[in-house]
């Protein structure tokens, strides 16, 4: 009687956080692809979302500046009142995560900041 060795099915690999890279455009570090640790692509979406409702004081979109932040070489944690709501709005512009054309909650919230109201 012959045994075969059966074939092991093959899984899928767990998703890993990490699978977000963004490219710099610009500046001394045109054309670099820097790897955003800890975020999968729904994470990066959902951050997008947030900031297009202009949430910036969510935890994620923090999160998200953090590890942005630190694969460029800033630690934000290391002088937190340094970084302002108006930091947070001009990364979120550099990075593109609201469409330049149109008129966003995000606009709402530099608006209100231009004006010295809160968010």
């Amino acid at each position: 009687m012959s045994r075969r060795k059966g074939r092991k099915r093959r899984q899928r690999p767990a998703q890993r956080p990490g699978d977000v890279y963004l490219r710099i455009e610009g500046g001394p570090a045109d054309g670099l692809r820097v790897k955003v640790p800890g975020f999968t692509a729904d994470q990066y979406g959902q951050v997008q979302e947030l900031a297009q409702a202009g949430r910036i004081h969510d935890p994620l979109i923090m999160r998200f500046i953090r590890a942005f932040a630190s694969t460029i070489g800033h630690d934000i944690d290391a002088s937190p009142a340094q970084w302002t709501d108006v930091d947070t709005l001009e990364l979120l512009r550099w990075l593109e995560f609201v469409p330049e054309t149109e008129w966003t909650a995000l606009d709402d919230v530099e608006f209100a900041q231009l004006l010295g109201g809160g968010s």
